[in-house]
């Protein structure tokens, strides 16, 4: 991360990263429109390009910059063949200059108030962190099933699988700091899971139930998984995963201590329709 910078209506800078293959200019404007529609105004966005076509990354540059002559974009191609995911988040990460972060995929939106929501939890609150829950919509922006039908929000749900995708929080720039937080490079999947899990486990978060992030699903699973199901590395990266996140399970006392809670009707419940 570059120095912090204070910039329009005194308010402090958020930068939004977005990672894209250029493949779909249609869906990465959309993305970037759903951004720049936001109530908050002082944001930059950091474009990650993964890819060796020199001519696409241009091409989806001066796309953008047409569209956007007056913003603050930043672009960055990651030269490679592979699947970097993970390292396009840090590349992006160590490029932005907010005070608040966030994260995009080119296929996912967020609705007009969605970063001022959270940037206002997190000032009211004085936490580390703030989320809401992901609309689940199909290519046609039509709204899917639930996903979290009877999902407890809460640390001990948490730690069995993940509820926040990566569009659905920010995060303050002391925090990264702080705790010295990475996407871990080694992960193709869930990486944005493991960036959470010492933020959700061991900082003060804020929940926000207004849904304010739409993330696209065309198929059942997304490609990612399909693909990785398909070449036997998904349960390679599983296996990695659950040791990686040991680290952070709930003590026997800490699980007690959230039961009696759930009992006590304090913790927010996902209604099943």
């Amino acid at each position: 991360m570059k120095a912090n910078m204070r910039l329009r209506n005194n308010l402090p800078l958020l930068s939004v990263i977005v990672r894209t293959l250029g493949s779909d200019i249609e869906l990465l404007r959309k993305a970037l429109s759903s951004v720049f529609k936001n109530s908050y105004s002082n944001i930059e966005v950091v474009i990650v390009f993964q890819g060796i076509d020199k001519a696409l990354f241009e091409a989806v540059k001066n796309d953008i910059n047409l569209q956007w002559p007056n913003k603050a974009v930043h672009f960055i191609q990651n030269k490679t063949i592979n699947d970097e995911r993970s390292k396009n988040l840090n590349m992006g990460l160590e490029a932005a200059r907010g005070e608040y972060f966030a994260f995009l995929d080119d296929d996912d939106y967020v609705a007009p108030t969605h970063y001022e929501n959270l940037i206002s939890a997190i000032s009211r609150e004085k936490t580390s962190m703030a989320f809401c829950l992901a609309q689940v919509v199909d290519e046609n922006d039509k709204i899917k099933a639930e996903l979290f039908d009877g999902r407890f929000i809460d640390k001990l749900s948490f730690y069995k699988d993940n509820f926040i995708t990566i569009h659905s929080f920010v995060v303050t720039g002391n925090a990264i700091e702080r705790l010295n937080l990475k996407f871990d490079e080694r992960l193709q999947l869930a990486e944005d899971y493991l960036f959470l899990l010492p933020l959700y486990m061991n900082e003060a978060v804020s929940f926000v139930p207004e849904r304010t992030s739409f993330y696209r699903i065309v198929s059942e699973e997304s490609q990612s998984f399909t693909s990785y199901e398909n070449s036997g590395k998904r349960a390679q990266q599983y296996e990695l995963l659950k040791n990686l996140k040991r680290r952070y399970k709930p003590s026997f006392f800490q699980k007690l201590n959230l039961k009696i809670r759930r009992l006590r009707g304090l913790v927010y419940k996902v209604e099943e329709e």
